[in-house]
């Protein structure tokens, strides 16, 4: 069962989407804690707990003077899940920065798993690729068994940093791209040959084939998530301009 947001959680849901929406440019100050107060009709508590979650995820500064926002650059990684998730019209450059740095990730993950892996490692890589080539189609099973295959790996090579920041990455992108409703236009015959490759590439753990296939797995669904994306944002547009 659900609890109902508090009102800071309400406060900084609303500041931090005005902020990631650029009604508030970096340098710029935010009201005054008494203003907010008066419009968020809360107690300064709330508004004091509001601002500290938004010095944490690095979109705002508390100086003397005031808090002033901060470039999007400086923020946390916690900040992309709710840049993706801002509606409307999503920016394909930042879906093809997130592919493009999960494909790397991933890539060097795989690479290092072939080269520490054991037999019995390879052997459930392997089983799990396979499981991989006859979900292709099924969106929801496909991504769960590559979960399993994500982590997998990265059981393997234990680069803990990497597999946080890949976590952190993943599980944003996945849940605001599902939340969209995505149906991107994918070649599924690459798809396939891709995944072949990567197979055959673990069995011989031949790691400069493994992370190629990884990176090529990637930018199939790059092109695709990316054709899809500005669809959506033309139609967005365009009920706009009707409205």
């Amino acid at each position: 069962m659900s609890t109902a947001p508090s009102k800071a959680e309400e406060i900084i849901a609303v500041l931090r989407t005005e902020i990631l929406r650029g009604q508030y440019r970096p340098g710029e100050r935010l009201p005054s804690e008494r203003d907010l107060a008066a419009r968020f009709e809360s107690n300064r508590g709330a508004i004091r707990e509001a601002i500290k979650k938004l010095e944490q995820l690095g979109i705002v500064a508390v100086a003397p003077g005031g808090v002033r926002v901060l470039p999007v650059e400086e923020a946390t990684l916690e900040v992309l899940g709710y840049l993706l998730d801002l509606g409307e019209i999503q920016k394909p450059e930042l879906i093809g920065q997130v592919l493009d740095v999960l494909a790397v990730m991933t890539s060097l993950s795989a690479r290092s798993a072939v080269v520490e892996a054991s037999d019995e490692d390879i052997t459930d890589m392997v089983q799990l690729v396979d499981q991989l080539i006859q979900t292709i189609g099924d969106k929801e099973r496909h991504t769960e068994i590559w979960i399993q295959f994500s982590h997998k790996m990265m059981s393997i090579h234990r680069n803990l940093v990497l597999r946080l920041v890949g976590n952190g990455l993943r599980t944003q992108f996945l849940s605001s791209t599902m939340n969209l409703g995505f149906e991107p236009d994918i070649d599924l015959s690459a798809v396939k040959q891709q995944l072949i490759r990567l197979r055959d590439s673990i069995m011989s753990r031949d790691e400069v084939n493994v992370r190629d296939a990884v990176i090529q797995h990637f930018q199939i669904f790059k092109t695709g998530l990316l054709e899809s994306a500005i669809e959506i944002g033309a139609d967005v547009e365009r009920s706009m301009d009707n409205a």
